[in-house]
């Protein structure tokens, strides 16, 4: 499931606190919602925030050289891709000739098919695995993945508290109450509709460890490293000594406190070495997959510290006996590094919780996947 439990709190939080918004979205109006961020050099970052996308604010840069247009990630949405488009086209009358997409979730590739029709010929680029991976993966998996985000339960929820006039915690279903549920519910099924019918169109160039490609002039580093997903791409632009690493490099949508989520595997150290491959590159800017862009490495370097803060501590438990995941969660002391990912909220939770997961998932590192309890 994308980004596990993380995802989905942050899916049905944000579907409830957008409860006065409809679903219907115009591509002006969707444009109005585009965060915009120029980089220069013919650099620009379109972030679609979660008001628009209803998933995460996924960035999309666009890449503007002497003869094309080159985008990395394209978003979750068609009305978002048709808003990122038409901006494209607003900045120059070059067609996009290359779209990058970083790996498989599908805030990164949904918006595909609009670039497709738009522009003839593209080139759709990705790692082979990640698109070995989607072509496993077509809408009717986003719509099975979707289902794990408690809409039943909520549905259920809801039905009782019309009967008795009380919710689940004991306060009481007030009209206004009662339609935000009925709308938030309401606007989640049009969501899972939405994704539904959404054409999946899958990349028509793959490579394995490394691509290098040039257009107008500008060279292109494509590397294949590990994040939240296998095989995901990282774009180094070495001639305006920018990195675009999809969510290899994620923070949260305001920047602030610790990345939102860990991995769908359990390969933590891969991506640990991923995160020091990107520290040894000549940076001026960083564009993660999620968040504002970042204008030096204190938060990869501060990740990395984490990160191997937490792995080192993990194994270094288990190899002095601790077996069940509570103890070696109890030997694990990151705490030093929540207050320089700046202020939570609340205070510390979202820190803790990241370090939770990221310790279970080291555990199953170092014991081959197996589960402890």
């Amino acid at each position: 499931m994308k980004r596990g439990l993380a995802a989905a709190f942050v899916f049905l939080a944000t579907m409830a606190a957008r409860a006065a918004s409809p679903l219907e979205t115009s591509v002006e109006k969707a444009r109005a919602m585009l965060i915009r961020e120029d980089l220069g050099d013919g650099i620009t970052v379109f972030r679609a925030p979660s008001d628009l996308d209803y998933w995460t604010a996924t960035n999309s840069v666009v890449i503007i050289s002497r003869d094309d247009v080159v985008v990395f990630d394209s978003p979750t949405r068609a009305v978002t891709a048709r808003a990122v488009i038409a901006e494209i086209r607003a900045l120059t009358p070059k067609p996009v000739t290359v779209l990058i997409n970083s790996h498989w979730h599908q805030d990164h590739w949904s918006g595909n098919d609009e670039y497709a029709k738009a522009f003839p010929g593209l080139r759709i680029i990705a790692t082979e695995q990640t698109r070995d991976f989607m072509a496993c993966m077509p809408a009717a998996f986003f719509v099975a993945e979707m289902e794990g985000f408690g809409m039943a339960a909520r549905r259920a929820e809801l039905a009782a508290a019309i009967k008795t006039g009380r919710l689940a915690d004991g306060s009481r279903l007030t009209p206004e109450v009662r339609a935000r549920k009925e709308r938030s519910i309401a606007m989640a099924d049009q969501f899972e509709a939405e994704v539904r019918a959404l054409p999946r169109v899958l990349p028509n160039v793959v490579f394995r460890d490394a691509l290098t490609f040039w257009s107008g002039g500008r060279e292109f580093r494509l590397m294949s490293l590990t994040g939240d997903a296998a095989a995901s791409t990282v774009l180094y632009l070495p001639g305006s000594r920018v990195a675009v690493t999809g969510d290899v490099l994620v923070s949260p949508e305001d920047g602030k406190g610790p990345p939102p989520w860990t991995t769908n595997s359990y390969s933590v150290s891969p991506w640990l070495d991923s995160l020091r491959r990107l520290d040894a590159l000549d940076l001026s800017a960083i564009v993660p997959g999620q968040g504002p862009v970042m204008r030096d490495k204190a938060y990869l370097r501060r990740t990395i510290e984490v990160y191997a803060a937490v792995i080192g501590q993990v194994r270094a438990a288990l190899a002095h006996g601790a077996v069940r995941q509570e103890d070696v969660r109890k030997a694990v002391d990151v705490d030093r590094y929540a207050a320089a990912y700046g202020p939570a909220t609340p205070p510390d939770e979202d820190f803790q919780q990241w370090v939770g997961a990221l310790t279970k998932k080291a555990i199953q590192e170092a014991l081959d996947g197996s589960e402890v309890k």
